[in-house]
């Protein structure tokens, strides 16, 4: 499937807003976070709430999300276990795959770098899927009005594979 025909009727629909500016929304208002999961199903996405829970360590959240996910049995419960992982799960081709993240302020204000970085990983596997085609979008709940992120998502740029290695650009 492609990710997005181009047609107007279509950047109209909450998926494309979304995805335009990055796979990672912000909610405050749980009436609106509600109102838009009851969206993402209505058009067929799988959506998945994080049960609500108070992780004060990286662990913690991180059971919580392979046990969501359905990690493997090897997961190593670290970020790099994290990318690795996401990069495995299944993504309804004809739709897309939601994941709210509930209260998310609770895990942020306990661990803020790691929470920064979850949501760096998730951004760049939403754009590893984009590239097949597959919607996955993050939905992160916060009691927090304040809350706020360092801008997620972003790449580096880097050589080409002919001529990544230094080797291969020596004058």
């Amino acid at each position: 499937m492609t990710a997005f025909s181009n047609d107007s009727e279509e950047w109209q629909r909450l998926d494309w807003q979304l995805l335009q500016n990055s796979p990672i929304a912000l909610y405050h208002n749980a009436a609106v976070l509600a109102q838009d999961m009851k969206w993402f199903e209505t058009a067929g996405y799988a959506v998945l709430p994080l049960p609500v829970g108070i992780w004060e360590s990286l662990g913690e959240f991180l059971d919580a999300l392979a046990q969501l996910l359905r990690f493997p049995a090897y997961f190593g419960r670290n970020l790099n276990a994290l990318n690795d992982c996401l990069s495995d799960i299944e993504v309804p081709q004809e739709s897309g795959l939601v994941i709210v993240f509930p209260e998310f302020q609770r895990f942020a204000s306990s661990c803020p770098s790691e929470a920064q970085v979850v949501l760096d990983i998730f951004a760049d596997v939403s754009r590893r899927f984009l590239l097949t085609g597959q919607r996955l979008l993050v939905l992160v709940h916060s009691s927090d009005p304040g809350i706020s992120f360092e801008p997620v998502g972003a790449t580096p740029v880097l050589w080409n594979p002919s001529e990544w290695l230094n080797s291969k650009r020596s004058r």
